[in-house]
Order: C-alpha cells, then structure tokens, then sequence
C-alpha cells in the first residue's frame, strides 16, 4: 500500500512538470506503444521458438540418457542408472526421466521417491517407442515428451526405451518477461545504448557460450572438462554450481568404481578385476597368446585365527599379509629394467575371498623360473609371525600354478587348474608350491567339493551315527567301558569311517558340528544305557579345532546337562600331537571340565614328543598306549621295552593305562604281565552299533579270566584295528 501511494506521487509531480518533461514522455509513450505491437508479434515468435528449443533440448535429453541406459540395461545396473536419471531431473533441464526394460518389467524413474521395485505404470509412449523402434514426439497440454528406443551395443535389437518430459512453455511466463526485456532494450536504443550493446554484447554472451560448450562436453562424456568458476558475477555462481555438481558425481562414480572392483579389508583388487585384468592382457597385440602364470594362494591354518581370535582380528592378519605381497611386487618392479618380460602393470594380486589371493603374472616363452622364485618368497614372507592386537600368529600359504594357454584357454579354466593345484599342495603338507599337472585331474576336486556337500548334509539330517568299542579289564574280563567313534550312514557309499571325511571336516570347520553331534549321540546312549540298568564310561576324541573354539567347554557342559549323563562317566581324547602343540590352551580348556568331573586321555601316547615337564602339568587321567607298540608285543624287542617304559611312567604319575590295538592272546598275556589293567582291540570287538554292541556286552558277561578268552578269539574280526575317529 505505502508503494502504490509512492507511484500516486511521482505521476502527481510528473504532471506538474513542463511541457519538455510531458512530451518526452509522450514520444517515449508513443514510441513504446509501438514496441508492444512488435513485441507482440515477437512473443508469439519467441513462444515458438522456445517450444522448439524445449523440443530440441528434451531430444538432446533423450539421445543421452538413451546413451547411458545401453550398458546399464545391458549389465543389470539399475540403480546406477536410477542414480543418473535423478542427476538429470535434478539438474532441471527435464521434469521427469524414465527408463523401460521390457524384458523385466523394470521402470526406472527419476524421482527419488520411486523404487524401481514399485511397479509404476508404464507409460504408452514406451511401449510404443519399443515397438515401433523408432523416436516417439507428442506435445500436449501437460507438456513436451520424446520417447526414444534404447537399442543393444551392436545396434541390432531394442532392449528397452527412455522417456523425458518437459513442462510446456508457458505463454504468460515466456510474454512477460520478453515485454520487460524488449521495452527496456528499446528504451536503451532510444538513448544511444546501441554502440555499448554492439561493444559489450560479445562479451556478455562469451562465458554462456563457454558454459554450452562444456555443456555439451558433459553430454560427450567428458567429465574433466573446467569450468570458468573465477567469475564473480551470476555465470560464475552457475559455473561453480556445475563444477560442484561434477565433483559429486566424480566422486560417486570413484565410489561406485571402488565397491566394484576393489576389496575393502586388503585394499587389494578383487575377484572381478583380476578377471578384467586378465581379459586385457592375455593377448600379444597381433592377437597371439602371452604366457602367464596364474597362482592360487590359500592360507593354511587362517580358519584357527578367525575361530580363536575373532573375524577383526583374521581380518587385520589379512591386511598385514596383503601388505607383503605388495611389497614383494613392488620391490620386483623396482629392479626390473625397461624391457623387463615382467613388467608392473601386468602383474597383479588380488584377493578373492576369505583368505584366497590370486596372483597373475607374465611368463617367458619357456620355463616357470620366474614364478617359482616369486612363489617361493610369497611363502616366506607368509610364513614370518605377524604381531596383530599385542598377539603373534603365525600361518602357511599352500600355492597353486598354472600357466596360461598351456593350461586353459580363459580364466574360468586357469583359476580352477591353479586350485586344484593349491589343494595338491595341502594335501603335501601345506606351505608349498604345487605346479598344475594332468595327472591331477579334476576328478578329485570334484569329489573332495562333493564329499563336503555331502557332509553338510548329512549333518543336517540323521546320517551321522555312533559306534561303540569295548575296553577290557586285563585281569577280571570285565568290560570297563567304551570309546565312541563317528561312522557316517552316507546313501550311495554306505557305511563310512571317520578316515574318509575327517580331514575334509577339519579343513571347513564341520568338525565343530560333527564333534557336537557325536558327543551328543554318545552321552544320550549313556543315559539309556544307564536307565536301563547297565552303567558304562565312555570316551570320546577330541580335535584342536574344538579346543580352539571359545564355547567349547560350555558346549560339552550344555550336552551333558540335557542327555543327563554324568560327567564323571566321560572322558574326553586327545592325541598326543594335539595335547603336546599348545599345552597352556589344552589346560585351560581342561580346567573347568576336570573341575565338572569329566576325566582327560592322551590318545596315541609315544608317538609325539611328550616330556615329563609337560606330563607334570598337563591335567590327564590316562595314556593310551599306541597301536603300533602292541603290534609285536609278543616277540622280545623294543616295543615290549617301550610299553614297560610307559607303564612304569604311568605308575609313577599315577595314570591309568589302556593298550589299543590288542589283537592276539600272546599280546594279551604280555600286558597282563606287565601290569598293563585296560585294553582295546579287536580281540575282544570291533566298533559295533549300540543294539549290537548290548547284544555282545550280554553275550560277554558274566566277567571271565583269560584263560577263558580263546573262545573270543575265535569269533574276532580279521587283523587290523581302527584309528578312532574325532568324534
């Protein structure tokens, strides 16, 4: 109100003024009456104009998101391409842009609200650009749209079609602004601006020319164009806003790149760049072959890191490890001379997965001297202990090679022929290097991964069962209890023993599951044994990989309280090997179940490296005298020395002692007269089911001497005693 009141007072003084005043403004009036006739006529042109800028510019739209949607259609990416099209609407050259692929029902729109999961409708003029595969133009009264097909890379087939619309030009937004600007250039013509418009014009219109020309630079795909940002006026403030919405879509795309083809605990390339890396440089420039090695590195012993110290702590060893095998490649790169065959960019590492490492690198025309002196460092800066969170760890690395074209003519070949030579290199012992040979055949790959499916299964099912063998008081014939062994009920193989899966058990970590399951057969066994008025201990083995676990201890409790069998009725079995390479873990595993009433076994005792230090402090109840040392008992020689030296240990520490492996009366006779009170063998039964093995316990009472056990013998197996299985 205070303005319009102002504007009442200027007029006011304005008609108070002379005549010069009045007709100048006259002439001007007149003179502007004129203008608006002609701006008339050039609102209706300009209105054109600009409906056939708006056409031009949604077509331009078009063509580009058309370009950016092939390989996103073409790979799946839709997000990505979700991502773009809000770049553009952003933008605010277009009011909406879609993207159509009919072959999955899949819209993609660029407003953010949208999923591309929504299942929109689909716009007619899609479907219609689809199948007439051809450009699509409709102006209407919501506004201008152009419709293109999106066709395949080699331009033969459409895949999908793209749709931008624009608002339509508005009539009074487009005259008003026109009127404005004519009157005021006219007013400026009249007072002799002409000569400073001819002057300065080219000046004014050159930084929104620079701004079109990196406009259309953009479109090209050329992301690092610079954009005119020192400017202080309104261009520069457009030019700076560009340039920040480049560097966003820079950095997204950096981003994108990086999740793609990189992998975030080592920093190392990933399984899909390795593959790229591979396509490019597996040919010469004439198109022939070049020689490469492909080595398939996998970590021995790593699973027991991430079991014991926790995946943050395995996924730090992991980062420590890539950073030797980065120094290793770079320190090569550094010595190598220009025309070196192996050259930096070639030779990569990546990482696959868990702890798998994949290394390519060129070969001479002949011989592997240059990768096995490279896989033999690998090894050794593998093998050095790694200090991770005040903990030192120590691991192996097994490694595969194979050679490329002798080997397989593409990657997917190369990469399974290194594998299989890795896991010839575990089954060597590990911490080596195993050379893709045919003899190695894919056949036992195939069977070990189908063992393993198997298995998985099996524990998911009921195929995994427990047999019982019996343990024998020398002296009475009583049967004094039984060690529980794992057979697996497997459909098309039958019966198994423990030697045909342990090791493939213990390599993926089933031996936890197995070893649960196991022990849960065995105690509820126990207590139907017991409900049935017929009590018996059992034992059952023990792996490094259960011990190595934190919940192991409060496992065997929970098992033990829900079958209801009493601890001081089971005892647990450990190998010597196992009891004897971390002792200090083995106490304070044993600890709490010693304290629960469980008793503790060394199995295969003599066969590792015990010490009486160690014997001293380790908290076991029993030796059990290895096979091997009963097999000959009978004739006068070591092994007859060995068992009194064993015995007589025992005594002196006050272990009980059981003999495995007893076979033959003579044996029996020979440990009864050293003093030996316990023993397992197949002269008294095999691993037997637990209906069968009731049947035989019957059979078998009351107790006898061993004058009487001839009639056993009998009736016993052929030779050969079972390695008990870890349960």
């Amino acid at each position: 109100m205070r303005s319009w009141f102002a504007s009442l007072n200027s007029w006011a003084r304005v008609r108070a003024s002379g005549l010069r005043t009045r007709f100048t403004l006259f002439v001007v009036s007149l003179c502007a009456a004129m203008i608006m006739v002609m701006v008339g006529v050039a609102s209706y042109l300009d209105y054109r104009d600009e409906e056939a800028k708006a056409l031009a510019n949604i077509r331009a739209v078009a063509n580009t998101v058309s370009r950016l949607a092939i390989p996103q259609l073409t790979n799946h990416h839709y997000l990505i391409m979700a991502q773009e099209l809000e770049s553009i609407a952003a933008s605010g050259m277009v009011q909406t842009a879609k993207v159509y692929d009919p072959k999955r029902s899949i819209l993609i729109d660029s407003d953010p609200a949208t999923s591309l999961f929504d299942r929109s409708p689909v716009a007619p003029l899609l479907t219609e650009a689809v199948t007439a595969a051809q450009p699509i133009e409709r102006i209407d009264s919501a506004g201008v749209h152009v419709a293109l097909p999106v066709w395949s890379r080699d331009g033969r087939i459409v895949i999908g079609a793209v749709l931008v619309s624009a608002r339509h030009p508005d009539l009074a937004a487009i005259v008003a602004p026109i009127w404005e600007r004519n009157a005021i250039v006219a007013a400026l013509l009249l007072a002799l601006a002409v000569p400073l418009v001819l002057k300065f014009g080219s000046s004014f219109l050159e930084p929104i020319q620079e701004l079109t020309r990196i406009a259309h630079q953009i479109s090209g795909g050329d992301m690092d164009v610079r954009f005119p940002t020192e400017r202080v006026d309104e261009i520069g403030v457009l030019a700076r806003a560009y340039g920040g919405m480049m560097q966003q879509i820079r950095s997204s795309m950096e981003q994108i790149n990086k999740l793609a083809f990189l992998d975030g605990v080592t920093g190392l390339p990933n399984r899909e760049f390795f593959r790229q890396h591979f396509a490019r440089w597996q040919k010469h420039a004439d198109g022939s072959p070049r020689r490469m090695a492909v080595m398939f590195i996998d970590l021995d012993r790593f699973k027991r890191v991430n079991d014991s110290y926790g995946h943050d702590c395995g996924d730090l060893l992991l980062g420590q490890i890539a950073r030797r095998f980065e120094t290793i490649l770079l320190g090569d790169r550094a010595g190598e001379s220009p025309g070196a065959m192996v050259h930096g960019p070639l030779r990569r590492m990546a990482r696959f997965g868990g702890d798998e490492f994949a290394l390519l690198m060129p070969l001479p025309d002949s011989g592997l001297e240059p990768a096995v002196s490279l896989a033999e460092r690998l090894l050794a800066a593998v093998e050095e202990p790694c200090l991770v969170n005040g903990q030192e760890l120590t691991v192996g690395a097994s490694i595969g090679l194979a050679v490329y074209p002798d080997d397989g003519t593409d990657v997917s070949a190369i990469l399974k022929h290194a594998d299989i030579a890795m896991y010839a290199a575990k089954a060597a012992g590990g911490n080596t290097l195993r050379v893709y040979s045919h003899s190695d055949g894919e056949v036992p790959a195939r069977e070990r991964l189908r063992l393993e499916t198997d298995l998985r299964v099996a524990l998911a099912s009921d195929q995994i069962t427990v047999f019982f063998q019996p343990k024998v008081d020398v002296d009475t014939g009583h049967v004094t209890g039984a060690e529980a062994l794992a057979r697996w009920n497997h459909p098309r193989r039958g019966l198994l023993t423990p030697g045909a899966f342990i090791e493939i058990a213990e390599e993926t970590g089933l031996i936890l599951r197995l070893g649960d399951r196991v022990l849960e057969l065995a105690c509820r066994q126990g207590r139907a044994w017991i409900d049935a008025g017929q009590p018996l201990p059992l034992a059952v083995n023990v792996s490094m990989r259960q011990l190595e676990w934190a919940g192991y201890t409060d496992r065997v409790l929970e098992i033990l309280e829900a079958t209801g069998f009493p601890p001081s009725m089971l005892e647990l079995e450990l190998t010597e090997t196992v009891a004897m390479a971390n002792s200090e873990q083995v106490r304070l595993v044993t600890e709490r179940l010693r304290r629960a009433g469980i008793r503790f076994a060394i199995d295969d005792f003599g066969t590792g490296y015990s010490s009486l230090g160690h014997l001293q402090h380790l908290p076991f109840d029993t030796f059990k005298i290895d096979r091997s040392f009963i097999s000959g008992l009978e004739v006068e020689g070591s092994n007859r020395l060995i068992v009194e030296t064993i015995l007589s240990m025992a005594r002196s520490l006050n272990y009980e002692v059981v003999a495995e492996g007893v076979e033959t009366l003579e044996q029996l006779e020979v440990l009864r007269a050293t003093g030996c009170k316990t023993a397992q063998g197949y002269l008294f039964g095999m691993p037997m089911a637990a209906t069968m093995f009731a049947s035989w316990r019957r059979a078998f009472q009351p107790a006898v001497p061993p004058s009487a056990l001839p009639s056993l013998a009998a009736a016993r197996p052929g030779s050969g005693q079972e390695r008990p299985a870890v349960a």
